[in-house]
């Protein structure tokens, strides 16, 4: 019983934590998306944080500090009737009974057990991220482990998977954010919002794993396209969008590369517009060398895969190229289609997109996606591990990834459709 109480005040906790004034969020430019900005706003901090390695008492006081501020503010802007909706209460009772889930299967993935619930510990313990250096793969980004280290540090009873519950709940407010772009009533949101949940329940997504983050946001950034992507290049959406690749670079490596796609798919279509192209272009490349900058002064590893692509040797292209290796990565990708069924539905919804409506933003979206398959083949025909055994553990959550930075498609899939004129 007690367990269960710690968890509904844990979960109180964050959706306060995560829904900011009104009056700030309007700076931003951001009004339509609170939820996704707050969550931004406090994962940059919480990153800044991690990087001058103030002590998780102070970090705790000042999370306690800004619950406390936004808790005011929702009373006083009478923000609190947005919680009340049914549509926020189911939300509320996925976040509630899947935590219950995690609260009761206590199994980690692989990676979560052997690399970050290792540095998540780090920080517990007092550790900073200068001592990341001394852990395995130095080369895998922090922040992930770092958010499970904070949110367990601020539960009640201070089990490792409360921070896990961060996890779950940003994961879930992404995905109810997004669908909030569908033209179909809050009833018909609520079942798609189910749905994508339930289609998306077997991606080890409460495991540990740092592909639910990325997978988060990757999503908050289709909101903020979605929000205003007729004036993607100004000032403060650029800004906004810099700030999510920014944190998205100190969670997974390879989600740089899966940012800088869809980046560079924007400036493509949008190449007529050539200095917002160029200021966009110029602020994630000085993201991307402060990231580096940083990670050297912190004493990690920056390589993408540390003992894998950097042993690469180009006279052996035609290893690299044989069809027995090509033939084992496209069955691979295949089998992904049943471990991820929400890739199926991307993967129609692309083309059926483009086929009804081919204006700019599906331009975007059929390039991005294109370009991100290019990438997984790529990195897997240049890959040193041996090809089945990287492909075995790691493709399924390569392409949630993936789905992460093309769920746009979804949302355009069913306004393109007209699915409100049939659904309601």
């Amino acid at each position: 019983m007690i367990e269960i109480i710690a968890i509904i005040l844990q979960i109180l906790f964050i959706t306060v934590l995560c829904y900011f004034p009104k009056k700030l969020i309007n700076i931003s430019g951001q009004i339509n998306i609170i939820q996704p900005i707050s969550i931004v706003y406090i994962s940059i901090l919480l990153l800044f944080l991690s990087f001058i390695s103030i002590g998780l008492y102070y970090v705790k006081v000042i999370l306690l500090t800004i619950f406390l501020i936004n808790l005011f503010f929702l009373f006083k802007e009478k923000n609190y009737k947005y919680f009340i909706k049914y549509r926020f209460i189911i939300f509320l009772t996925v976040v509630f009974a899947l935590s219950l889930n995690i609260a009761v299967d206590l199994k980690l993935g692989w990676d979560a057990q052997n690399y970050w619930l290792m540095k998540s510990l780090n920080f517990t313990n007092g550790g900073n991220i200068f001592d990341l250096q001394n852990f395995p793969r130095p080369d895998y980004p922090h922040f992930g482990s770092y958010l499970w280290a904070v949110f367990r540090s601020v539960s009640i009873l201070d089990h490792e998977y409360f921070g896990r519950i961060f996890y779950l709940y940003i994961f879930l407010a992404s995905i109810y954010s997004i669908l909030d772009f569908i033209e179909i009533s809050d009833l018909n949101k609520s079942i798609l919002f189910l749905l994508v949940v339930t289609i998306l329940s077997n991606n080890h997504f409460l495991s540990g794993y740092q592909e639910i983050l990325v997978f988060t946001y990757a999503i908050i950034i289709g909101c903020f396209f979605l929000n205003d992507n007729k004036k993607i290049f100004k000032l403060r959406n650029l800004i906004n969008l810099s700030i999510c690749f920014f944190i998205i670079f100190w969670i997974k490596n390879e989600a740089i590369i899966f940012a800088f796609l869809f980046l560079i798919s924007i400036i493509i279509l949008n190449i007529n517009n050539k200095k917002g192209a160029f200021v966009f272009l110029s602020l994630f490349t000085f993201i991307f060398l402060f990231k580096i900058i940083l990670a050297k002064i912190f004493g990690l590893d920056t390589n993408l895969q540390s003992g894998n692509y950097e042993n690469f040797q180009i006279e052996n292209l035609n290893y690299y190229f044989s069809l027995d290796r090509i033939l084992i990565i496209l069955k691979y990708i295949m089998i992904s289609f049943v471990k991820v069924p929400l890739y199926i539905v991307l993967t129609v919804g692309v083309f059926v997109n483009y086929f009804i409506k081919p204006d700019r933003i599906n331009k975007i979206m059929i390039l991005n996606f294109f370009l991100c398959h290019v990438f997984i083949l790529a990195a897997y025909i240049f890959t040193n591990f041996p090809i089945k055994f990287h492909l075995v553990t790691s493709i399924d959550r390569l392409i949630f990834e993936l789905a992460g930075f093309n769920f746009i498609i979804f949302v355009i899939f069913f306004n393109n459709l007209k699915i409100k004129k049939l659904i309601g």
